[in-house]
């Protein structure tokens, strides 16, 4: 109410309307009223707001568009402001996105690959690729992660995060992990070679496709309808998750384990998640962020940090992972950390099938080993 009272008094007109329990849209008419809205909204947002008797900092997004009446209805007008939301960093200080040819253009792109992300649904036109999960005490590949790929006919290959996170938006994530499961157990029951070769697969889950009712039977439904030993799959979920919808994920969790399918929490120190919940859930395995590793070899602070998680984790009994392994030189530091598996390109990048193959199945097979 008291924000409503100040976005009222700051445009000085009735044109102030709320779209959700906490977005508000403004009309001006005039750049010079878009000026003077702006600084005050910047200004009001900066400080700390009175809430009884304390005083509280609200981490606030602006988002300016000018020309909005060339928006062909409001509902590409509402889009577009979603889409300059979506482009704010995490932060906790309040920051102004303003529309420009740059972000106009950006917002058709995203709205083409929308489009085509409902066809390429009912066509199923998505792609896997596997990257290889190297073990240190094997000296061999023991796992692949499975990693979803969409081929725009004009833009290309449309970058994972771009697609999943307008999934998640429309809500064709969850259709989206089921048509990417099919393929993967097609995948593996044509080739039961991999049964022997490899541990596992890990396969990513996404909140959306977690918090849907139902979603956890449909999953071993179809494993099972391919005739697949569930342990030969592993579920990873983000730390963020893990987190945030920790409640449901419980239940989840044990139906999956049940079933003996495991648990791997991704991109670990990635974020600021509460370990006590985090940890709380029966994961088998750990993989730490590849932002992690990005100072060790030349801060040594960050090489003790490093090296002090995965002892802690080693403690606990967890199975640790590194990600986004590039060179020797972290690989060589990391072994002398005890990490159980490395994935990174140093060993490979997510692979093609008849590239894996070759990997996988060499005529020779070469002495990878630290």
């Amino acid at each position: 109410e008291m924000i409503s009272r100040k976005l009222n008094e700051l445009l000085e007109s009735p044109y102030v309307f709320r779209v959700s329990s906490r977005r508000f849209a403004l009309i001006t008419y005039s750049l010079k009223d878009y000026e003077r809205v702006r600084a005050g909204l910047m200004d009001f947002f900066q400080t700390n707001l009175p809430v009884g008797e304390e005083t509280v900092s609200l981490r606030t997004v602006i988002c300016g568009i000018l020309h909005g009446e060339k928006m062909k209805d409001s509902d590409s007008l509402l889009a577009y402001i979603e889409y300059l939301y979506s482009l704010a960093p995490p932060a906790t200080d309040t920051l102004m996105i303003q529309s420009d040819e740059n972000t106009g253009r950006g917002f058709r792109r995203n709205k083409e690959i929308e489009q085509f992300l409902l066809t390429a649904v009912e066509e199923d036109l998505f792609e896997i690729a596997y990257q290889p999960v190297f073990s240190i005490e094997k000296g061999d590949y023991i796992a692949l992660e499975a990693l979803s790929r969409l081929r725009h006919p004009s833009l290309g290959l449309i970058p994972p995060d771009v697609f999943i996170s307008i999934a998640e938006r429309n809500g064709t994530i969850a259709r989206i992990g089921l048509l990417q499961l099919k393929r993967i157990c097609r995948f593996v029951s044509e080739h039961p070679q991999l049964l022997s070769r490899i541990d596992h697969i890990n396969i990513n889950l996404s909140p959306a496709e977690l918090l849907r009712e139902g979603y956890s039977r449909q999953l071993l439904h179809i494993i099972e309808e391919y005739a697949l030993p569930c342990s030969f799959f592993q579920f990873e979920i983000t730390e963020t998750v893990a987190t945030d919808y920790s409640e449901h994920l419980y239940r989840l969790v044990e139906d999956f384990t049940k079933c003996g399918i495991q648990f791997s929490l991704d991109d670990f120190g990635s974020g600021y998640a509460n370990l006590n919940t985090v940890l709380r859930l029966p994961f088998s395995s750990i993989k730490l962020d590849r932002s992690l590793l990005s100072d060790i070899l030349r801060d040594n602070k960050a090489l003790l940090f490093y090296r002090n998680i995965v002892t802690a984790l080693h403690s606990m009994g967890y199975c640790v992972i590194a990600e986004g392994v590039e060179s020797k030189q972290q690989l060589d530091l990391l072994c002398t950390f005890d990490v159980d598996m490395i994935q990174g390109y140093y060993f490979s990048k997510p692979l093609g099938t008849d590239e894996l193959f070759q990997l996988l199945f060499p005529e020779n097979h070469s002495d990878l080993s630290c």
